[in-house]
């Protein structure tokens, strides 16, 4: 029999509704009873009535635990049995007396229902007695006919039982009865329906077995061994199960950590792709979009070096909970890995949608983050890619929104949507970069220069040697489509000696020619890791014949934020040879002076972006000036970029700028072209490796006006 545990192991309030349905169960069974007891009193005064009653007892103190918190007993066997030898009324009273419950004892059950628990299993008890002495008798019935009735006697009284139990609860819970009967049983269910009809039979052959003495007290005896073994099917299943859900809970919780970042508790990588892959099929069968976003956080590092990984770790805690605000409940946001966070975006109409939701995550970014006290801030640099208009397999999307997330990373942006022109690994690229070992083999590469001027009196102070690509089929190739894929190949060696060779060629016919023209040549950081650069670029000068004073390497800025110990042992070789070093694209990094007192750096160029609108944005006047007077105190010679019209000219030669480059004074053009502009420009400046001394720039003064007259566009 079972007594009533609620399904979901909360002791819930006793209710009026729990209350009422106890009464419904106990006033019509006691005055049913009372009935009984008036019309044959005798019946009930046989004192074996108590022994079977201490005996239920005694099995019912040993309850089983089902899988569903549902107390079992095993006494349902002695029930049954005292069921086939009384009649109804004496198998209940017998029932009532002997049903135990431990909390009862404590006083653990209220009065109510103490007696509540007893009455609905007496009337369990009751039911049988009726059906078993309705269909047979065990003095008269054959033995093919005994069986049937006995569990058919046994299936009424577990029914009843078990839809009184399941009712209690669903009133005490409100959980479907359905549910409950269905729990109650969870787990249990094949050992218990084998030990219910097993005990059952085996209550036919003991009362078979005594015959018409069926009462005597030692049949009770015989029910030790059966009764036993059944307890002990139950306590093997209910420790199978116990045991199939710890296994099933450590299963779950493995696959949670195989697919969530221990961190965050996002998802990771692996689900975020199994979500695309996944939202891809969907969008496809529906023909919606989708939107991928890739996400790092700008300077995460710095937060690390400064603060430590403790405060690292918690700001990426605090990610996730914040963005989540701006995302839909189907969106997904995943960690995949370091600062990188990964977004999807299910079923969007358009690119706008995306475009939005890139710019309120960025907003959310804009607010500090709290870490034990400490208000951090921090910004992110988004990428988006979209299905199916930019890609329709999910490794592309992620490749794409990554080429898309650096390009707004480079751009300082905040977002950028992918574009074919920023991805370094579209088909055409490649087709380019294959093609440039035979267009170094075949002399497809030209070099265009610009000249520079003094600013102080006009005179030509060199020139910068650009690279070009005369491509058979695409005609001039500027170097921006080509020269950041060769820097990332074993090709830029070769393209660097190609170069260095073609400065030096033209340099020589030059110097025959009288022309002793100092030429600059751009210089990729990651050259500077080749060791045998610099005896390469010594032995080159030499061949050539070119004195190492009339060349000049120009560096951008950013190679100084990954200055090393080999880079700097390159420069101070390089530097040892003669040649001047240069930082190009002056002011857009983040220079450090440490840096340029440290190096042997001689010259400083300002980038065109401040120049070129100096005369319009005050904030780029002040930054063109500072700088000036930055470089001249540092000992540097300090060149102008972007100079396109006279009026920026003579700003920056009233700042005391050295030198100016632009389509003011020219455009970059072949060696040929160069040539005939040097024959009228008069003669070209002494080589100097710093700014021009204060005396001759006074001195040069004079002629300044003069000189200006010469500048033209060409």
């Amino acid at each position: 029999m079972a007594e009533a545990v609620p399904v979901d192991g909360i002791r819930h309030p006793r209710t009026a509704r729990l209350r009422v349905f106890e009464l419904i169960i106990v006033v019509p069974f006691f005055l049913w009873l009372g009935e009984a007891f008036v019309v044959n009193h005798a019946e009930f005064m046989d004192w074996r009535i108590l022994i079977w009653a201490i005996a239920v007892a005694a099995v019912d103190l040993l309850p089983l635990q089902g899988a569903s918190e549902m107390a079992f007993s095993l006494s349902f066997p002695i029930e049954l049995s005292a069921a086939l030898v009384y009649s109804p009324e004496v198998a209940a009273v017998i029932a009532f007396l002997g049903t135990a419950d431990v909390r009862e004892f404590r006083r653990e059950l209220p009065p109510l229902k103490a007696i509540y628990v007893r009455s609905q299993i007496a009337l369990s008890v009751a039911l049988e007695s009726a059906v078993f002495h309705r269909l047979t008798t065990l003095e008269h019935a054959h033995w093919y006919l005994l069986g049937p009735a006995v569990l058919a006697a046994a299936a009424a009284g577990y029914a009843i039982n078990v839809l009184i139990v399941a009712t209690y609860v669903a009133v005490q819970t409100g959980e479907p009865l359905v549910r409950i009967i269905r729990d109650m049983h969870l787990g249990v269910i094949g050992e218990f329906v084998i030990s219910y009809v097993g005990l059952a039979l085996f209550s036919v052959l003991v009362a078979r077995s005594v015959g018409p003495e069926a009462k005597q007290l030692w049949m009770l005896a015989v029910f030790i061994a059966p009764l036993a073994f059944a307890r002990q099917m139950f306590q093997r299943t209910h420790s199978l199960q116990i045991a199939t859900e710890e296994l099933a809970e450590r299963q779950a919780e493995n696959e949670y950590q195989a697919l969530h970042d221990a961190l965050t508790g996002l998802p990771n990588r692996v689900l975020f792709q199994q979500q695309l892959a996944e939202a891809i099929r969907e969008s496809a069968e529906r023909q919606t979009s989708i939107a991928v976003m890739l996400m790092d956080l700008d300077h995460f590092k710095e937060v690390n070096d400064t603060l430590g990984h403790h405060f690292g770790d918690q700001l990426l805690k605090e990610i996730g909970p914040r963005l989540s605000t701006v995302l839909r409940e189907n969106d997904l946001m995943a960690r995949l890995g370091g600062d990188e966070f990964g977004v999807l975006l299910p079923d969007i109409p358009d690119q706008a949608v995306a475009v939005r939701v890139a710019e309120r995550l960025l907003e959310e970014l804009e607010n500090p983050i709290t870490v034990e006290g400490l208000a951090l801030g921090v910004s992110g640099s988004i990428g988006i890619a979209l299905y199916p208009s930019q890609s329709e397999d999910a490794e592309t999307l992620l490749r794409r929104a990554d080429v898309a997330m650096y390009a707004a990373k480079e751009a300082g942006s905040g977002y950028e949507t992918y574009g074919s022109d920023m991805d370094q690994h579209h088909p055409s690229r490649l087709r380019l970069i294959g093609q440039v070992r035979p267009a170094i083999e075949n002399d497809e590469f030209v070099m265009f220069y610009q000249p520079k001027v003094r600013l102080a009196d006009g005179m030509v102070a060199g020139a910068e040697a650009l690279i070009r690509w005369q491509h058979p089929a695409r005609g001039l190739v500027p170097p921006d489509e080509f020269i950041p894929l060769v820097e990332k190949t074993v090709l830029l060696r070769p393209l660097t000696v190609y170069v260095f060779n073609a400065v030096m060629r033209q340099w020589t016919q030059w110097a025959e020619e009288g022309i002793r023209l100092p030429v600059a040549v751009n210089l990729s950081p990651r050259s500077l890791l080749d060791g045998q650069l610099p005896e390469q670029v010594a032995d080159l000068l030499a061949r050539w014949g070119m004195p190492a004073e009339y060349l000049t390497l120009e560096l951008t800025e950013s190679f100084l934020m990954a200055e090393s110990g080999r880079l700097t042992g390159a420069l101070d070789r390089l530097a040892q040879v003669g040649i001047a070093l240069s930082i190009d694209d002056f002011g857009t990094g983040y220079s450090s002076l440490s840096h340029l007192k440290r190096l042997p750096i001689h010259e400083i160029k300002v980038d065109r972006s401040f120049v070129m609108h100096m005369r319009q944005d005050p904030n780029d006047y002040m930054i063109v000036r500072a700088t000036v007077d930055l470089g001249r105190n540092l000992g540097l010679r300090v060149v102008a970029e972007g100079v396109e019209d006279t009026e920026t000219f003579e700003a920056l030669a009233g700042f005391g700028c050295d030198e100016a480059q632009g389509y003011q004074i020219s455009k970059p053009v072949p060696a040929a072209e160069l040539t005939g502009w040097l024959a009228g420009r008069g003669p070209i400046a002494e080589v100097g490796r710093g700014p021009l001394p204060s005396a001759d720039r006074t001195a040069a003064a004079d002629r300044d006006q003069k000189s200006r007259g010469h500048l033209h566009v060409v």
